[in-house]
């Protein structure tokens, strides 16, 4: 709005710029003061300068414009000059003289002519005729008035349209910022409702294990055992949570804390995979190991070891006797190498493939409930890649199975100690 206020005030400024520059010659012109005194003194409307002689000095073909006119008048402002206006004075015969701004430019208007003028009075000082006592000079502005006018509307309705779109676009622009609070705002809040859940239900059932024990107060804890045992486990499991929980706090928090040091990579998957081994071969399944790396690299290696643990925990818990477990390391390129986890378990439905990293998310609520899971597991294995700044992600294989991917930088730069 300013703006289309100072464009417009410049724009009126320059237009009446070159009409006040005429009046202001006009009004120090002599000769051309002199002509009009002539055309009153001899009643002469039509006394003018001769064609075939060069125009007097000072004179420009410029101040002979059809829209100028000049006004003779007495010392109690009666216009003399009437028959030199002719027609024009039906017109002018509303004007009235105003001695109060000599020798200034001053915008007149005339309603009931619907006339606008820009004038400059001046006082007779040394002329021919006595009658004369002022002099003014009227430069029709009508048509400098309407484009002015124009304008104005022009600009006013630019300016409200270029204001709805800035509106729209501001609007848009602060949805499309908001969007990640809200989205941020919403998970926050499916986090603590989800996470409120599952700590009410380990929390209950210790809760009514112990309040069982005082309504037996006479019985041996060999005879409540099961109960006790049953409390023990729920609290171990409610340790587990609230480590896990923590664990994400701090991601989100940016208080995650990174710290790469050399490791021989096939002394430490052989230490990781050992116990995993012995699970599947209790349970009838086929384990197979692979490294195809030599050189040590760098990388956190607790970090690595908890999301390792945790892809091949549920390659245990989503199989089967007789299914089939790998786990291959390899170097793929100069920057980058990987760990796959693959089993020929049940696979995972396309749609779910980047669900299952959400946290709290459970593919399927029974077998979850089964194996204790709490939907944490592959959440907190991607936050700990991501600080990392690697690579985690889940893809079928074969025509029966699941494979995890962990792909992680080989040069581990700018790792600092906190993330940022």
């Amino acid at each position: 709005m300013l703006l289309g206020i100072i464009v417009f005030q410049l724009l009126q400024v320059s237009a009446y710029n070159q009409t006040d520059m005429s009046l202001s010659e006009m009004s120090t012109n002599r000769p051309l003061i002199e002509r009009e005194i002539s055309r009153l003194n001899q009643s002469d409307p039509f006394i003018d300068f001769p064609l075939d002689k060069p125009l007097p000095e000072g004179i420009t073909p410029q101040e002979e414009l059809f829209n100028t006119q000049i006004i003779l008048w007495t010392e109690n402002g009666e216009i003399l000059n009437k028959e030199v206006l002719g027609g024009r004075y039906t017109q002018l015969n509303a004007l009235t003289l105003d001695t109060t701004k000599l020798n200034e430019i001053i915008p007149v208007a005339l309603a009931e002519s619907n006339l606008s003028f820009r004038s400059i009075t001046i006082e007779n000082s040394q002329s021919l005729s006595s009658e004369v006592a002022y002099i003014q000079f009227l430069t029709n502005t009508n048509q400098i008035d309407d484009s002015l006018t124009t304008f104005q509307w022009i600009l006013f309705v630019c300016m409200f349209i270029f204001w709805l779109i800035s509106l729209g676009v501001s609007v848009f622009s602060s949805k499309m910022n908001m969007k990640p609070l809200l989205i941020a705002w919403q998970k926050q809040q499916e986090f603590v409702e989800n996470a409120s859940h599952e700590l009410r239900t380990p929390l209950t059932i210790i809760q009514n294990n112990l309040q069982h024990l005082f309504t037996r107060p006479n019985q041996t804890i060999l005879e409540q055992s099961p109960r006790i045992a049953q409390a023990l486990s729920e609290t171990r499991r409610l340790t587990n949570l609230t480590n896990d929980l923590l664990l994400i706090a701090r991601s989100d928090g940016n208080q995650a804390t990174i710290q790469p040091e050399e490791t021989d990579v096939d002394r430490f998957l052989e230490q990781l995979i050992q116990p995993f081994a012995e699970i599947a071969e209790m349970q009838d399944k086929a384990f197979h190991f692979t490294n195809e790396i030599s050189e040590p690299l760098s990388f956190d290696a607790s970090k690595i070891h908890q999301v390792l643990v945790i892809l091949l925990d549920n390659a245990l818990k989503y199989t089967q006797a007789k299914d089939e477990i790998q786990l291959v390391a390899k170097q793929i390129n100069p920057k980058w190498w990987q760990v796959v986890v693959r089993n020929t378990g049940s696979t995972i439905p396309d749609t779910q493939k980047k669900l299952i990293f959400e946290r709290f998310y459970r593919e399927e609520q029974s077998r979850n409930q089964e194996t204790g899971g709490y939907g944490l597991g592959l959440a907190i294995a991607k936050q700990i890649v991501k600080n990392h700044h690697g690579k985690l992600f889940v893809s079928d294989w074969t025509n029966q199975g699941v494979q995890f991917t962990l792909q992680l930088p080989i040069i581990q730069k700018n790792l600092h100690t906190e993330k940022n």
